[in-house]
């Protein structure tokens, strides 16, 4: 099959398998239909035949002259092109579409022919590399919106093909460098908390500011869950298990809520979950619904049902407000994102022996090589460590409880070493004095020549030797 040729002729036609698809989205719904060909010229007229008889848009010949500026057509994009898209992604699009964006506020006032990747490359270069706010993750977030707004120009005939696929190829071989190499490194953004003391400590800080708080922090601490995930669960999807010593506790994750909007919706791998229920966390979320069901009977109301929503009433940004603040302050810990808690969860069980595959399973990653990817510092290891084992009725969730205690024997033995040394390191000097003193000499003391040990002997030699030197010199 001949390559596509370049034109408007030719919108909405894409090669696959050795014959031409005619695709296009119309409102919600994508038409992919064969066009039965390998000719483009073929494939054009079965297009064009196609969209009169069903009634679809227009053919080229009605198609404008000159292609509009991008902020009169973002307007018709937000309107016509995102009704598939969830509602998170959606207030994601508009937020960065916005008119003092840097999509907007860069290439709003240009038609949409007048886009070049020379042009984005500068664009680049100036609202995200130079920026102290944005790093490279957050610009191809951006460059990817551009895109979904130029490839719908393209399906729509008004723009002949998009720029974004030979700025990404510019984008590649800049992370080629040792700068684009270091910015790309997936572990950059992983900042476990690695102190086992000050784990403890935040636990403890979040038990005294409420116990909403501290089911929260256990939610992502000892179940690894993301944000969006810990405020859409369920009580419904708590499977406590006969007792805190039943293996099967365990949490079902089906949906997550967005952030401001709390619009629930699947999770980000679109999959739902089973993530092990640790001990304290079991405990944690009891507590909970009893406080729950306390100022429920207390309104004259039932209490919560399965569908009701565990940390229902929990404003995401006042809690990372105020209360974090104050959480972070009691454990002594320094500024720690909540993101942090997910990657002590990884990174602590990877450290303490746990299996790869199971902690990608626990985090919900589609593959156990973005695990492995983004814990890269944590699964490998020139000495081969055994995993921990596993008390009666727990999880590997439950070792990180177990955290503070190995911090506190450890610093107990280590004390108990350094005493024991000191007391050696005091009995041998001890040894080596008394040694000293019963060949002649004084404790400490130390002579020129180390076949002598006494002031006396060493008084003995330095004369006999003044007078052998000054015979020496007569002689001479």
């Amino acid at each position: 099959m001949k390559a596509k040729p370049r034109g408007p002729k030719y919108r909405n036609l894409t090669p696959r398998g050795g014959v031409i698809y005619y695709q296009r989205r119309v409102g919600k719904r994508r038409l992919k239909i064969s066009a039965k060909t390998d000719d483009w010229d073929d494939a054009a007229a079965f297009r064009d035949l196609y969209e009169a008889k069903k009634g679809i848009a227009h053919g080229v010949a009605f198609l404008p002259a000159d292609p509009p500026r991008l902020s009169a057509f973002v307007t018709r994009y937000l309107a016509e092109d995102v009704a598939h898209l969830a509602p998170t992604t959606v207030a994601d699009r508009k937020n960065r579409l916005r008119e003092s964006g840097p999509i907007l506020r860069g290439f709003g006032h240009l038609r949409l022919d007048a886009i070049t990747a020379p042009m984005l490359r500068e664009w680049w270069g100036r609202e995200i590399e130079a920026s102290e706010a944005r790093g490279a993750k957050t610009g191809r977030e951006y460059v990817n919106t551009l895109s979904s707004v130029l490839q719908y120009a393209e399906e729509l005939g008004l723009l002949e093909s998009s720029p974004i696929p030979a700025f990404r190829a510019m984008l590649r071989r800049q992370r080629r460098t040792q700068r684009g190499r270091a910015e790309s490194d997936p572990t950059r953004d992983i900042q476990p908390i690695v102190d086992s003391a000050a784990i403890g400590r935040l636990v403890e800080g979040a038990r005294a500011e409420s116990t909403e708080a501290l089911a929260y922090v256990l939610l992502l601490l000892d179940a690894g869950l993301r944000d969006g995930e810990a405020r859409g669960l369920r009580w419904g999807c708590i499977a406590w298990g006969e007792d805190e010593h039943d293996r099967g506790r365990h949490l079902r994750v089906e949906a997550s809520s967005s952030g401001k909007l709390g619009i629930l919706g699947p999770t980000k791998s679109g999959r739902a979950r089973s993530v092990a229920l640790s001990r304290r966390l079991r405990r944690a979320l009891e507590a909970l619904r009893a406080a729950r069901a306390a100022e429920a009977l207390a309104a004259g109301r039932p209490g919560p049902g399965p569908d009701a929503l565990v940390l229902e009433g929990v404003n995401p940004e006042q809690f990372y407000g105020a209360p974090w603040s104050r959480i972070c302050k009691r454990a002594s810990v320094g500024h720690v994102r909540r993101k942090d808690l997910r990657d002590t969860f990884a990174s602590w069980l990877l450290s303490l022996g746990v299996q790869l595959a199971y902690v990608s399973k626990e985090l919900g990653h589609a593959d156990v090589a973005v695990t492995a990817r983004h814990y890269a510092k944590w699964c490998a290891g020139d000495v081969y460590r055994a995993p921990l084992p596993l008390e009666s009725g727990e999880v590997p969730a439950d070792l990180l409880a177990r955290l503070e205690k190995w911090h506190q024997s450890d610093t107990t033995e280590r004390q108990a070493s350094a005493a024991a040394s000191e007391s050696a390191a005091t009995k041998s000097e001890g040894s080596r004095a008394v040694a000293r003193a019963s060949r002649g000499g004084p404790p400490g003391t130390r002579t020129r020549n180390q076949r002598v040990k006494s002031p006396g002997a060493f008084e003995h030699w330095r004369v006999v030797s003044a007078q052998v030197c000054h015979s020496r010199r007569v002689v001479q």
